[in-house]
């Protein structure tokens, strides 16, 4: 699969980020994220990360967990938060290309 990177217009000290598949989102009422990673209160701004990459000052939600692998076709939900900005963002993956 192609690398899927997010990038801001400006730097942000996330605090939570989570990418959740869209069938989990319309099917369930608590959706399981397929990589979830927190910052108590040390993130490292940031303006761009790629996705399933390590992010300074935050760690996974789950102790030891991975991020799943992303499926080419298959819509998912990118949800960022900053403790005071809370913005989501819909992607489909794309199949490598030869």
């Amino acid at each position: 699969m192609n690398p899927i990177v997010f990038g801001f217009d400006r730097q942000l000290k996330l605090t939570s980020l989570k990418v959740i598949p869209m069938s989990d989102i319309q099917t369930n009422k608590f959706p399981h994220p397929i990589w979830h990673l927190i910052s108590e209160s040390n993130s490292v701004p940031t303006k761009d990360f790629t996705y399933g990459a390590s992010i300074k000052g935050m760690h996974p939600a789950v102790k030891g967990a991975t991020p799943d692998l992303l499926e080419p076709g298959v819509a998912y939900r990118l949800m960022i938060d900053t403790g005071t900005i809370k913005k989501e963002h819909d992607f489909i993956p794309t199949a490598r290309t030869p």
